[in-house]
């Protein structure tokens, strides 16, 4: 199987975010990467425009086309709705969403509950997500996160979001990769506890809706399997085969 891996930061800059980023759009795109045996980075400034957004989406159809499978951390409920909203191409975002390889989804699926990258690099023994960066003063940025990326843009510093950027697509292809040998996805709980999921195979979104339903009773609230997807027209269609 050949992987390539996909991520996006977004340009709008929210002061004091909390909650569902969706909500404050449109977000715009200031940079995306895909990592296989390289890294490609589409950019623009002040962010992509619709058409540049567009030559994204063609570029990931014929990497898919190329026999490529796409892998992401939580690209079905946001890189994948962004880039759909941003370029209007939600039926070609749609149908590389469903069937792409969202890591996160074999976590969250199984358990009920979200998982951050950085456990799960961890976990696997990769290391955590980049997070020192060199500003254009030649200082350090020691904290960097993906909440940082929109500000960091807006002020021309560009090339720490570039390497931040690159950081997720290859440790993501990195982690991928390990899951496939493994045949799992591990970490550790917030009292050290060794936890893990286990991954026969890389599901694609809507295999991963197969997979049985946890038990969620003891939680307040849980995110449900609809949330990645209700951004998809006709989804219970194209995700569950069900007609009504």
């Amino acid at each position: 199987m050949k992987l390539l891996s996909f991520d996006i930061e977004i340009s709008k800059v929210i002061d004091n975010f909390s909650g569902d980023l969706f909500k404050h759009s449109p977000l715009g795109i200031s940079c995306a990467a895909v990592a296989h045996d390289e890294v490609k980075f589409w950019q623009g400034v002040p962010q992509l425009t619709k058409e540049e957004n567009q030559q994204m989406v063609r570029d990931l159809m014929d990497y898919k086309d190329a026999g490529y499978t796409i892998v992401t951390w939580n690209g079905c409920g946001f890189d994948f709705r962004l880039l759909a909203e941003e370029s209007g191409m939600v039926d070609e975002c749609a149908a590389l969403a469903i069937d792409h390889v969202d890591l996160m989804l074999l976590v969250t699926f199984n358990k009920g509950w979200y998982l951050g990258l950085d456990k799960a690099l961890n976990g696997a023994g990769i290391g955590s997500k980049v997070h020192e960066v060199k500003l254009k003063s030649g200082e350090t940025l020691h904290d960097m996160n993906g909440g940082m990326a929109p500000e960091l843009w807006a002020k021309g510093e560009h090339d720490a979001v570039l390497t931040y950027l690159r950081g997720d697509v290859e440790q993501t292809l990195a982690l991928a990769k390990n899951v496939q040998k493994t045949r799992k996805i591990r970490w550790l709980s917030g009292r050290g506890k060794p936890q893990s999921v286990a991954a026969p195979k890389l599901l694609t979104v809507r295999e991963c809706f197969s997979l049985p339903e946890p038990d969620v009773s003891w939680m307040d609230n849980p995110p449900t399997r609809e949330s990645f997807v209700q951004w998809i027209p006709d989804w219970e269609r194209k995700v569950l085969g069900r007609l009504f």
